[in-house]
């Protein structure tokens, strides 16, 4: 091995390296900017009664329920998952 064939193999591993800090480091802000802290609560009422009777699929007896109900609904749902 030269040293030309070592220097790429440094510079080729540096780059590689430095992409993949920068893709974690995106991904982390990401999570700061969509937010893991939001209120699921809130996101759910600003659907309308059709997607939340779409994210409730196989569940009975939904046709009469209101928002906050359907809401609710879709809340304890996914606390059993």
């Amino acid at each position: 091995m030269n040293i030309a064939t070592t220097a790429d193999s440094v510079m080729m591993f540096c780059i590689i390296a430095s992409m993949a800090i920068f893709d974690a480091f995106s991904t982390l802000l990401s999570i700061l900017r969509k937010g893991i802290f939001i209120d699921q609560k809130s996101l759910l009422m600003q659907k309308t009664n059709s997607q939340l009777r779409e994210l409730l699929v196989g569940v009975e007896k939904i046709s009469k329920l209101n928002k906050k109900q359907l809401v609710d609904l879709v809340l304890e749902k996914n606390e059993l998952f």
